[in-house]
C-alpha cells in the first residue's frame, strides 16, 4: 500500500480546452478517443459522474456533461468504479491487480492496494470508513476483501465455500456497515446464483436462494430492514433483514437482458430493466416496482441489446439512488436520466468501442476510422472533432471504410440484408442501393479505382457493380463446400473475403474452406488458378503486378500482366520479413518486433509495433527504409495497438489502439 502521492489528475479545476490534448505521452499531439469498456459511477450528490476506462478515470460534471479532469490508472483496464457516500473519495479497479483511490476535491491520488485477482466489484461503506472488493471467477472461491479507506490497511476477508465459485460478484454494505452481501453460486441450481450475507465481525449469517440464474445486483434498503437482488433471470426479491426470509417478488417483465433494482433514499424500489425481442428494437426502462409505474423508456439500436461482453455485468447500465440512469448505447453515446428531469440527455465517449481500420484522407485533413461495433467516424485533424461518415441515421452501424487512388474516402453500410455504398461525409444519395447480401459472408469491397464494388451473398454469389453508373454488371458464383445439416449456421462455409487488384481489373474472392477464386472483372470470368486446397490466403501486392499466395510450397507469385504463375521470384514492394529486419537497426532495450507495420504513402519510412523490455506501454518504432536508419520510438497506448496510418506528407502517426484510442504523432523532428 502507498499513501498521498502527488495528485496525477489532469487537469485540475473546472473543463479547459480541448481534451484531446489531455495527459499526453511524450511525441503525441492529440488522443483521439476517451477510451473504451467504459465502466460508470454517480456520486451521491448527483453532481459528478465518473468513467474508467482502458486509458483511465474520467470525471464529468453532470451539470454540463462536460469532462472535468482525467486521472490516470496507468496499465489495464478499469474495472469497477466507486464514489464514497461523502463524495470526498473515488475508487476504481483495473486488470492491472490493483486498487487506488484518489481525493475528489484536489485529485490527490491517495492510497494504492495490491489485489488477489480482478474483481468484479468495488464498493464504500456508508459511513465512508471502509472499502470492499468482490472478487470471482470459476477456478477460485467468492472472496471479498475490506480496508480502511484513510489507510488503505486490511479489515476484513470474507470467502465463500470453495466449490462454490461463479462468475459475477456484485457487492453491498448495510446502512449502518454491520452486514456485508455478495453472492456464490448456488449449490442446488446450475447456473444460479446464491447470496451470502456476513456481519462485519466475520460470521456468515444467511445464504439466499431464490434466483434460477445470475445475480447482478445487491442493495439494502436505506432503513435497513430489506435487502434486494436482481439478477439475469428477469427477476427482484426483497429479503426481510432480521429474518432472512423472502418478502416480494416482482417479476412478469416479459424478455429481460438485466434487472437492476435499486432504493430511492426515502426507500422506494425501482428498477432499470433492459428488454428485449427478435421482433423489434431492445428497450431499457425504469420502474416503480410496488405501483408498477414507468417512469422512464429508451429504444436501443438494433434488434439486440449491445452491451460489453462478459466480464462487465451491470456497468455498463447503471441505476444509482432509484433516481439516476446512465447506460452505453450502441458503443458511441452515454445516455443519462434523472428523476428530476424527465428529458434524457446524451453525450459523445468518443467514441466507446476500440478502432479496427483507418486511413487517411488523400489531402491528410481527415482521418477515417473504423470502430469494432460502430459506424465509420471520420476525425477533423485541425479542430480534433469528429462526425459520422454516414449521416443518413437509418444506414446502421455495420459499417466499412475505403481509401481510394485520388484520396477519396467511401463508406458502406449493411443493415438487414441492404448494402448500400457512399461517398464519405456526403449529403448526396447513395451511390450503390442494393439488396440479399447475407450476414455470413466477406466484408463488402471497393476497388482501389472506385471504379466496382463487390459483396458476397450467403450461397456463395459474388455481386459486382459500376460504382458510376450504379448498375450491377456481373453475378459470380463461387461454390461452397457442403455444410453438415446439423452445423450451425457460423459452421458452415461462406465467401469470407473480397479483394480487388490495384488497377480494379481483378478480383480474388476466399471461401471459409480456403477455396480461392480469381475474377477477370473486364469479362467477368473465372481466372484458373492452383487447386484451392494448396492456396492458405492471398493478397495483392503494393506495386500492383504480382498476386501472392502462400500454398503448401510457400509464398507464390501470379503474374498479373503475363497471366502466367512465377517461378523464383520476389517482389521488389514485398520482400520477405526476414530481410527488413536485417536492415533495422534495432534500439537499446527491444525485443522483437510484433507485426510487419505499415509503409508511408511514399515507402520511404515504416512504422512498426515492436516490443521493449523497459516500456509499460505498447511501443511503436519509426525506421528509414533504405537506410535501415531506426528514427524514433513512441510509447503511450495501454494496450495493443491494432492499426497504424502515416498522413500524406509524412508529418504525422496515427495509432489506433484496443485501449478504444487513436494517437497523433509529431514526425516532423525525426524525418
Amino acid at each position: 500500500m502507498e499513501n498521498h502521492k502527488p495528485s496525477i489528475s489532469v487537469p485540475a479545476g473546472p473543463f479547459e480546452g480541448n481534451v484531446t490534448t489531455w495527459a499526453l505521452p511524450e511525441g503525441a499531439i492529440a488522443r483521439l478517443g476517451r477510451g473504451s469498456e467504459p465502466k460508470m459511477a454517480f456520486s451521491d450528490d448527483g453532481q459528478s459522474l465518473a468513467i474508467g476506462t482502458c486509458i483511465g478515470l474520467w470525471l464529468y460534471d453532470l451539470a454540463t456533461l462536460s469532462p472535468v479532469a482525467l486521472w490516470n490508472a496507468e496499465r489495464g483496464v478499469i474495472e469497477s468504479v466507486a464514489f464514497s457516500p461523502n463524495g470526498k473519495w473515488i475508487a476504481a479497479s483495473h486488470s492491472g491487480r490493483m486498487l487506488k483511490t484518489w481525493n475528489v476535491q484536489n485529485g490527490t491520488f491517495w492510497t494504492q492496494v495490491k489485489l488477489e485477482t480482478y474483481v468484479d466489484s468495488v464498493t464504500f461503506s456508508h459511513d465512508n470508513r471502509y472499502i470492499a472488493v468482490a472478487y470471482s471467477g470459476y477456478s477460485r472461491s467468492p472472496v471479498v476483501e475490506v480496508w480502511h479507506v484513510e489507510t488503505g490497511k486490511p479489515f476484513a476477508k470474507f470467502t465463500a465455500d470453495a466449490d462454490r465459485a461463479g462468475i459475477c460478484r456484485p457487492i453491498s454494505f448495510s446502512p449502518d456497515t454491520r452486514l456485508i452481501a455478495s453472492t456464490c453460486s448456488s449449490a442446488t441450481t446450475d447456473g444460479a446464483d446464491s447470496i451470502i450475507v456476513w456481519s462485519m465481525e466475520g460470521e456468515q449469517i444467511a445464504c439466499l436462494s431464490a434466483h434460477t440464474y445470475w445475480v447482478t445486483t445487491l442493495c439494502f434498503s436505506p432503513c435497513g430492514k430489506f435487502l434486494a437482488s436482481g439478477g439475469e433471470d428477469g427477476t427482484v426479491y426483497v429479503w426481510d433483514v432480521h429474518t432472512w426470509q423472502q418478502v416480494k417478488c416482482y417479476t412478469d417483465y416479459g424478455r429481460v437482458y438485466r434487472i437492476i433494482p435499486s432504493w430511492t433514499p426515502d426507500g422506494i424500489l425501482r428498477a432499470a430493466i433492459v428488454h428485449y425481442d427478435d421482433t423489434g428494437p431492445a428497450t431499457i426502462s425504469v420502474r416503480d416496482l410496488e405501483s408498477g409505474e414507468q417512469l422512464y423508456n429508451d429504444q436501443v439500436w438494433g434488434n439486440t441489446v449491445q452491451f460489453s461482453d462478459e466480464g462487465d455485468w451491470g456497468n455498463t447500465v447503471l441505476l444509482s439512488n432509484g433516481s439516476q440512469l446512465a447506460y452505453e448505447r450502441r458503443h458511441e453515446f452515454i445516455n443519462v436520466w434523472t428523476s428530476d428531469n424527465p428529458v434524457k440527455r446524451q453525450f459523445t465517449h468518443s467514441p466507446i468501442s476500440f478502432p479496427t481500420s483507418m486511413f487517411f484522407s488523400g489531402d491528410g485533413k481527415t482521418l477515417a476510422v473504423k470502430h469494432h461495433q460502430e459506424g465509420v467516424v471520420l476525425w477533423d485533424i485541425a479542430s480534433k472533432r469528429s462526425r459520422p461518415a454516414i449521416k443518413e441515421v437509418s444506414a446502421g452501424k455495420n459499417q466499412f471504410v475505403y481509401k481510394t487512388d485520388n484520396g477519396k474516402l467511401h463508406t458502406a453500410s449493411i443493415k438487414d440484408n441492404t448494402v448500400t455504398l457512399w461517398e464519405a461525409d456526403s449529403d448526396g444519395m447513395p451511390l450503390i442501393e442494393a439488396t440479399g447480401r447475407e450476414y455470413w459472408s466477406a466484408s463488402p469491397a471497393l476497388a482501389p479505382t472506385g471504379t466496382l464494388f463487390a459483396y458476397a451473398d450467403g450461397d456463395g454469389t459474388v455481386q459486382v457493380w459500376d460504382v458510376q453508373n450504379g448498375e450491377k454488371l456481373y453475378e459470380l458464383a463461387h461454390p461452397l463446400e457442403p455444410s453438415d445439416d446439423n452445423d450451425d449456421e457460423d459452421e458452415g462455409d461462406f465467401v469470407n473475403a473480397l479483394k480487388f487488384s490495384q488497377d480494379g481489373k481483378l478480383l480474388v474472392s476466399e471461401s471459409k474452406s480456403h477455396s480461392v477464386k480469381l475474377w477477370d472483372m473486364v469479362l467477368g470470368e473465372e481466372i484458373e488458378l492452383l487447386p484451392g486446397d494448396k492456396i492458405k490466403s492471398v493478397r495483392f501486392c503494393r506495386c500492383g503486378r504480382y498476386h501472392a499466395y502462400l500454398g503448401k510450397e510457400g509464398k507464390q507469385y501470379w503474374d498479373i500482366i503475363q497471366r502466367e504463375y512465377c517461378e523464383d521470384v520476389t517482389c521488389s514492394c514485398d520482400p520477405p520479413w526476414g530481410e527488413i529486419e536485417k536492415r533495422l537497426s534495432i534500439p537499446p532495450g527491444f525485443e522483437h518486433f510484433e507485426g510487419p507495420g505499415v509503409y508511408s504513402l511514399c515507402g520511404q519510412y515504416r512504422a512498426i509495433r515492436t516490443s521493449h523490455k523497459d516500456l509499460k506501454s505498447e511501443p511503436i518504432d519509426v525506421w528509414e527504409v533504405a537506410s535501415g536508419k531506426h528514427l524514433v520510438t513512441f510509447s503511450g497506448h495501454v494496450s495493443r495497438v491494432l492499426e497504424l496510418a502515416f498522413s500524406p506528407d509524412n508529418k504525422l502517426l496515427a495509432s489506433a489502439s484496443h485501449d478504444g484510442t487513436i494517437l497523433l504523432w509529431d514526425l516532423t523532428p525525426y524525418l
